[in-house]
């Protein structure tokens, strides 16, 4: 919420977001109602998160000790929830086509008694996807499974965490490494790209 940013009026912060969002150096994350495709049409504009355009930056930025990812990596993932779910917004959007600028989404439930959240939503093979994103190795599913029950043409959901691959029920969780692995196939320019690569 732009009241919540310091002294700075909504009509102060609005165009300089849009500045840093044209310039590639942050990306909204908006909310959507997530019911059908394209994801787009059920998005409220008004509604979003924000994600800097690199995780390793922003660790810097905000002075973080660098270090500690690299001697103990499993640890580091502790605490850092908001620092890897960007990681992962990061990733889908550099798998994502280059020529269509792709656009993030998330799903958010207020309710009294039961609020639940959604890191992302994704469009694969003309379904709505849920994305939960887990900077530790918990098995909670919660808010992913609220989403599939509300949601009946969803039949699965993602979940990305420091664990291994596992399925569980209609959710398929992928090591934070493998961001990569859902996507393959669903961009021809991606496919060439990694193709081309791994002949180099």
């Amino acid at each position: 919420m732009y009241s919540h940013i310091g002294e700075y009026q909504k009509r102060e912060l609005e165009p300089a977001l849009g500045l840093l969002e044209k310039a590639g150096l942050l990306y909204k994350v908006i909310k959507s109602a997530g019911q059908g495709i394209p994801i787009g049409s059920q998005a409220d504009l008004n509604d979003f998160k924000v994600i800097f355009f690199d995780v390793g930056l922003t660790q810097a930025l905000l002075k973080l000790d660098l270090t500690e990812w690299f001697l103990n990596p499993t640890a580091a993932f502790i605490n850092k929830g908001e620092i890897v779910e960007a990681f992962v917004g990061q990733e889908m959007l550099a798998y994502s086509d280059p020529i269509n600028k792709e656009s993030l989404f998330y799903w958010k439930r207020e309710a009294r008694a039961s609020c639940a959240e959604v890191d992302y939503l994704i469009q694969l093979n003309d379904k709505v996807i849920p994305i939960e994103v887990k900077s530790g190795s918990s098995k909670r599913i919660k808010s992913l499974q609220i989403f599939l029950d509300s949601h009946t043409g969803s039949t699965y959901g993602l979940r990305f965490a420091s664990d291994n691959f596992f399925t569980y029920k209609n959710i398929v969780t992928f090591p934070l490494y493998s961001v990569i692995k859902p996507f393959l196939g669903q961009n021809e320019n991606l496919c060439k790209a990694i193709k081309y690569l791994i002949t180099i």
